[in-house]
Parts: C-alpha cells; structure tokens; sequence
C-alpha cells in the first residue's frame, strides 16, 4: 500500500461533539481528552464510509483517516451539517499518527494491532461489525440515534454478523483494498487492507465465518492465506 499515513480533519465550533454524536458510532461525549477513541462513519443504509480515530483538542475535534478518503469523508460529513456552528477542514499543518498516536504512522502497525480501515475501493463495502468495530470499541449501543444507527443496531441485538475481519500473511506483494478471497473457487471474502513484509505481506480480511476455517486463497493466486492471531479475542461474537 502507498497510502501509509493518516490524515487529519478538524472539526471545530461551538456544535461540534453534537454534531458529531449525531454522525459517528461512537459516543462523542465520553471521549476522554489525550485518549484515541475509534469510530466509524457510515450510510443511512449502515456501510462504513470511513474509519476514523477521533482525538478531542483545544482547537476542536481531531479526526484521523487515511489519505485517500479525507477529502470524500469531510464533503460527507458537510452534507450533514445545515445549521450547526460546525466547521470542518483539513489543516494545512495535517499530522500523521506519527505525531499524534500510537503506534505510528505505519498501517503495518495499525493491521497488526487489527485496526480497520476503509479505502475507496471498500467504500460502503462493509458494516461496522465486520470490521471489528464492536470489539475494538468503536461502537455505542447505549447512544443516541446516530446515521446508519438502526442497521448497525439491528445487526448486534439479532445476532445477524455472518462476517468478520480476520489477520492473514501471504507470499506475495500487498492485494489492493476489495482483492476477493476465495475458498474452492467461490468468494469467501475481501481484503480490507494489505501492508508488505520482508516475508510477502500481511492482510487483513472481512471473511464469511462460514468459511472463515477453510483454505482461503487470493484472487488468481494458488498460494493459500496463512491466519495469524489478532491481539484481541473474537471468541463471544465470531
């Protein structure tokens, strides 16, 4: 991937956490000031349109996403705003995570950790769930409505999450966003994001827990994935 780093949106004015809380998964107004807090914007229809990491500043609030989505998501988050005190806009002086989270810049350290992201080729491709959202703590289901709210909603209280985002290693370079995955020829998956290793690469992955055991294999390759572990348990919801 050559989209390494992540860029930051602020949003700023007097509306801000409220406008927000009306926008993203998360619960805004618990965000503890100096503490990353994951969040997930998302379609009326519930398919993640960004993965952000929400950060609260003196000047406002600091949205991190990767590059190649800042522009999209804050026309997205503009649409929303009508008569709110709210601006958004990207810095001159944008930061990557290097200067602002841990662990880095590198989204080698952000897959490894099991962090989603969304590229435009996975643009509303997936529901929060199955990016993990829910065990990484970036959905609320005690807050508000919210946009996207009643699917995501829908999705956790009836138990209907058939996906999920798995760690995979691969001796090739890194797959594009949206490479399907395959088991016995038929799609059992898509790449949410790739980063290289001196080995190949390594992926992460949202796969039918159907499959999510059998021998997965890239799109036009015959090397199978190797699954690596993820620094968290999805043994209650997977």
């Amino acid at each position: 991937m050559t989209d390494s780093l992540l860029t930051s949106i602020l949003v700023s004015g007097s509306d801000a956490k409220t406008f927000l809380q009306g926008q993203l998964s998360c619960d805004v107004d618990t965000i503890v000031r100096g503490k990353p807090q994951l969040a997930s914007l998302n379609s009326a229809q519930g398919r993640v349109q960004a993965v952000l990491t929400l950060m609260e500043r003196d000047a406002g609030i600091v949205l991190f996403v990767v590059a190649s989505m800042a522009e999209k998501t804050v026309q997205r988050l503009r649409k929303y705003v009508l008569r709110s005190k709210v601006k958004i806009e990207i810095p001159q002086s944008s930061q990557s995570t290097a200067d602002s989270l841990e662990p880095g810049a590198s989204l080698l350290s952000q897959l490894r950790l099991g962090i989603p992201h969304v590229f435009p080729e996975t643009y509303e491709s997936f529901v929060a769930q199955m990016l993990n959202l829910d065990v990484l703590g970036g959905i609320s289901f005690e807050k508000g409505c919210y946009t996207g709210q009643e699917i995501i909603a829908r999705a956790h209280f009836r138990g209907a999450v058939k996906r999920r985002m798995f760690r995979f290693a691969a001796i090739c370079s890194p797959p594009v966003p949206g490479t399907r995955v395959l088991s016995n020829n038929e799609h059992a998956g898509d790449v949410v994001y790739a980063a290289a290793t001196d080995q190949g690469c390594e992926l992460l992955a949202v796969i039918n827990l159907a499959q999510a055991e059998a021998k997965l294999t890239l799109n036009d390759s015959t090397e199978p994935l190797t699954r690596l572990s993820l620094p968290y348990s999805l043994s209650e919801s997977a």
